[in-house]
């Protein structure tokens, strides 16, 4: 009865599973369009290195795959960056100066010189009329009236009101004495956040992008106070150009329009977007997990149900990989780097910086521009992806009843592996089955959201160790038997055993990618969140049923008899301890170390150059990247502990056994990256699989060879 109910609710999870892994892929597949947009700030300044105008070389990179030109508004510490004519300062600082009025119209005075005005204000000045008429129309067409005061005198002044939330400090820096002992901690006030807030756009940059012929995306600032404006005046200045994005993608510290007084952004933003379907762009954090934090950005995703585009900022590193190693000649490190977001974290924006040789210049063959798109374009398209205006994927939700249905079939698999492992009585396994079955439906109804993290952590764990306890009861029949294996044999078993653990952990996969479907895992604003923790506990479960099912130092006719579990603790514990016994310890720690630090990117542990190169000719050369650590490492150690349990060498089955675990996790780790789409997770795994049964036959005859060699030497299997 228990197994005629456990098969017919692992059909029905089975299902419920595939149907929301296909509603999955239907949404991936709505996305397959990428922008790749040029920043209009460094650009500018290449330009000025090759000393052509901006319009002449936006006109020569129009040819090579750009889909258009990103345009910040313009800010009072820009245009000083461009030496226009003005300079601004708190008004703290310009007080500081005993000669502060000779530098001021008589009106900015009479204000200026009140003791109440506050020493957060930003004071600009100029002599030029045109950038005062520029400052004021963007000023009062975005900000309340509350927030400026204009004095159009001889020297023409601005006051900006701020507060101390504004002011951006100095580092730390301590003052010493004579003995170097520290004295004070100062803190200067150098500016404030008013010198960033957004001014408008400059028209003859917005004519130069639009004469090259190049699409221009005006990217919007916010200031989180006195900006009811602020949404009307965007997009007017959006109608005025004719320049409708195709993605916003706000510059600074917070959404388009938030206001701190109401921790919120504006609604009329938000009825704008619905009404025209404009995504917001985001962009992604420098450890390529989750997004560069924007005060409400996250509820604003939420309210556009994800109406969302990743962008991947080509950041200063990236534009250095230019001849990068000396192995790669141009910039073809750097279309790696843009291919892999691409293809493997849904970025559909790049928001692109020239190549660099240093910190400030920039290499100055513009033909590699079109060889980086054009090698790009063609290595896209074998994944359906184009060059275009970006794709949001539509919003996609998670069936809490099918979610409850596919729990069902990790209630049950986990059960099994308890059953298997340590003998429980069938009266307290239907126990377990109705108080798990209550605990998925509570869970569900209570903490939705949470539930669906619970239920990948358990399918990423579940999955792993199902697939150990196979192996290792695989190679417990091998040894049982006394079976003499012929070569051919112990091939077959090998493939079998490889094939079979694989495909386990394979399924696993598909639950992982089944559970977190949802509109906010594929564009990470969810993410999983116990990547490291699923790698280290099917390790603990290895070793806890390795003891219970194969012993330690067990006979061969011990394996069959679990009580000698308590036996084998024994032994363990009273086994004198050698020195190498530690080194071997610390060894193990440091690999394992290495391992966890290397399953994200938010260590210092960089892949090697090497490995980075062979990596990358993976990539060239197939749809996805097989993991290394699986057909290098993990599942050749499977195939030698499945070799050595053929020819009866016991002793060494456990270290091979263990690191044969990093490839079970890692198969069901690749499908918990949610932002990775079903099918390259898949044809990631399958490629790995292959790789990995053509390096298990080379393993096996090498360690043959090995095998024969050891007996004809010594005459007898010591190990």
């Amino acid at each position: 009865m228990r197994k005629k109910i456990y098969l017919v609710g692992l059909l029905i999870s089975i299902i419920a599973t595939g149907v929301l892994l296909f509603g999955r892929i239907n949404v991936e597949n709505e996305a397959k369009s990428v922008e790749i947009l040029a920043d209009y700030e460094e650009f500018a300044v290449m330009a000025k290195q090759l000393g052509i105008s901006d319009e002449a070389l936006f006109t020569q990179l129009n040819a090579t795959g750009f889909t258009g030109v990103s345009l910040k508004e313009e800010s009072l510490s820009s245009m000083v960056m461009e030496s226009k004519p003005l300079e601004y300062d708190l008004l703290l600082n310009v007080k500081s100066d005993l000669d502060w009025r000779d530098a001021y119209g008589d009106q900015a005075i009479a204000y200026l010189d009140v003791p109440s005005r506050s020493d957060y204000d930003m004071v600009i000045r100029t002599y030029d009329q045109g950038v005062f008429d520029f400052l004021r129309s963007g000023i009062t067409a975005r900000y309340d009236e509350d927030f400026y005061v204009f004095f159009d005198e001889a020297i023409k002044t601005i006051v900006l009101k701020g507060d101390i939330s504004d002011i951006y400090y100095t580092e730390d820096s301590r003052y010493k004495d004579y003995l170097s002992k520290g004295v004070k901690l100062p803190r200067v006030m150098v500016s404030s956040a008013l010198e960033d807030i957004g001014l408008g756009f400059d028209p003859n940059k917005v004519k130069s992008i639009q004469d090259a012929g190049l699409p221009v995306n005006l990217r919007p600032s916010t200031y989180d106070k006195y900006n009811s404006k602020i949404v009307k005046a965007y997009f007017e200045e959006v109608e005025r150009y004719g320049e409708v994005p195709n993605a916003i993608i706000v510059s600074g510290r917070d959404a388009f329009s938030f206001t701190a007084e109401t921790n919120s952004y504006k609604q009329e933003l938000y009825e704008i977007l619905k009404e025209n379907k404009i995504p917001v762009g985001m962009i992604e954090s420098a450890v390529q997990r989750g997004y560069i934090e924007q005060r409400g950005s996250t509820q604003m995703a939420r309210d556009l149900e994800y109406n969302i585009v990743r962008v991947f900022p080509v950041i200063e590193y990236i534009q250095e990989r230019y001849n990068y190693l000396g192995f790669y000649e141009g910039a073809k490190e750097i279309e790696n780097t843009m291919y892999r977001a691409i293809t493997e974290r849904n970025i559909r924006v790049i928001y692109f910086r020239p190549f660099k040789n240093s910190k400030f210049t920039y290499f100055d063959d513009l033909e590699e521009y079109n060889k980086t798109f054009e090698g790009l374009k063609t290595r896209l398209a074998d994944h359906g992806i184009t060059l275009g205006a970006p794709h949001a994927m539509p919003y996609h939700g998670s069936s809490p009843y099918l979610l409850i249905l596919s729990s069902m079939g990790l209630l049950i698999l986990g059960l099994i592996i308890f059953k298997l492992v340590f003998d429980i009585a069938e009266r307290f396994e239907w126990v377990l089955f109705l108080v798990g079955l209550l605990g998925i439906v509570g869970l569900n109804l209570v903490a939705p959201n949470k539930s669906i993290d619970l239920f990948a952590f358990a399918a990423s764990n579940i999955f792993p160790t199902l697939s150990i306890l196979f192996v290792i009861e695989f190679v417990k029949d091998i040894l049982s038997s006394n079976k003499v294996y012929t070569l051919k044999g112990v091939l077959v078993k090998t493939l079998l055993g490889l094939t079979l653990s694989i495909l386990i952990t394979l399924i696993g996969g598909f639950y992982v990618g089944a559970i977190m479907s949802r509109s906010d895992y594929l564009i990470e604003m969810s993410y999983f969140r116990g990547v490291k923790l699923s790698l280290l506990l099917p390790m603990a479960a290895f070793v806890l049923i390795y003891l219970i099912k194969l012993g330690y130092k067990r006979d061969v006719h011990e394996l069959d008899e679990s009580t000698y579990f308590i036996e084998d603790i024994k032994r363990f514990f009273t086994e004198d301890i050698k020195m190498y016994y530690g080194l071997l310890a610390i060894v193990f720690g440091g690999i394992i170390y290495v391992y966890l630090a290397r399953s994200g990117h938010e260590t210092n542990i960089e892949v090697l150059n090497i490995e980075l190169i062979f990596r990358n000719f993976l990539e060239d050369h197939m749809l996805a990247r097989p993991r290394t650590k699986e057909i290098f490492i993990a599942f050749p150690a499977l195939s030698a502990a499945i070799y050595f349990a053929c020819r009866g060498y016991r002793k060494i089955l456990f270290p091979f056994l263990l690191a044969s675990v990093l490839g079970l996790t890692s198969v069901v780790n690749t499908f918990a990256h949610a932002r990775a789409p079903i099918y390259l997770s898949t044809t990631r795994t399958i490629l790995s699989w292959i790789c990995s049964l053509v390096i298990s036959v080379l393993v096996v005859l090498v360690l043959d060879l090995i095998n024969r060699f050891y007996i004809r030497r010594f005459g007898s299997k010591n190990i």
